[in-house]
């Protein structure tokens, strides 16, 4: 991954922060605006039934011949005229109102759908960073070759995904097994360096408890019996998606 490919990545972390920030606002928008769609119906049916009050009342006036034709066509036509009126501004605002409820909904599921995936990159970078600085000085220090000094967690990011880096601190991972830290951070830097790519340059090989030895893809501990099955997986290996062996698993027989 090149340097680029780091710039483009830490903006989409940036987007992401952004996004989460978002959110809280933007639900209470739409919360507001789904209250103010349920006010206005509300209100409509109201007008809608004192509509119909008055027509009511507009029918028992024309039947007891209480007001002149004229005047009962006069009101009638006043009526409808106000009542299309308002038939109309509860149209309008009801239709604006569900115009901003339905843009205000999908900029939610924008910043949504931007922070899960700030969840799933930028949280997996910050666990490990955080891995990496849990070790202690004299291993930070052996792995300044790789990691820079590690101030940052985007120093860290840059040398975490190059290439170059992968077999040299596999094989330091390969000197300190004991430390499930390490396996964890080279994990970690092999998964993301195979992300910048449509079809991933290297797999990981995978040994398992009870295998027979295969001196092809795997190797043995100074401790280990040289002869058995595998008993201890310490670090898997990997090869090239052609096929060749790269680094081989490090395991123990008994």
């Amino acid at each position: 991954m090149n340097f680029d490919d780091v710039e483009v990545f830490l903006e989409g972390i940036l987007t992401g922060l952004k996004a989460r920030k978002e959110i809280d606002p933007l639900r209470q928008k739409v919360s507001e605006l789904e209250t103010a769609n349920a006010t206005l119906t509300s209100e409509r049916d109201e007008s809608r039934e004192k509509c119909s009050n008055l027509q009511t009342r507009l029918d028992e006036l024309e039947n007891e011949q209480k007001i002149s034709r004229q005047q009962l066509a006069d009101t009638r036509e006043n009526f409808e005229r106000q009542l299309d009126e308002q038939k109309k501004n509860y149209e309008r605002e009801l239709s604006d109102v569900c115009n901003e409820l339905d843009t205000a909904s999908k900029a939610l599921k924008v910043a949504e759908d931007t922070a899960n995936l700030y969840r799933t990159t930028y949280a997996e970078l910050e666990n490990a960073y955080k891995i990496y600085l849990s070790l202690d000085e004299a291993t930070r220090i052996d792995l300044a070759g790789i990691f820079g000094t590690g101030d940052t967690v985007t120093g860290f990011f840059s040398g975490a995904v190059q290439e170059s880096h992968l077999a040299q601190f596999w094989d330091y991972v390969s000197c300190h097994v004991d430390d499930s830290r390490l396996a964890e951070l080279f994990d970690f830097c092999f998964e993301t360096f195979n992300r910048g790519f449509r079809e991933p340059p290297y797999l990981r090989l995978v040994a398992e408890r009870g295998n027979n030895f295969d001196d092809e893809t795997m190797r043995r501990t100074s401790k280990s019996r040289q002869t058995g099955r595998v008993a201890r997986v310490l670090l898997n290996g990997y090869r090239y998606f052609s096929g060749n062996v790269v680094r081989q698993s490090v395991v123990e027989l008994a």
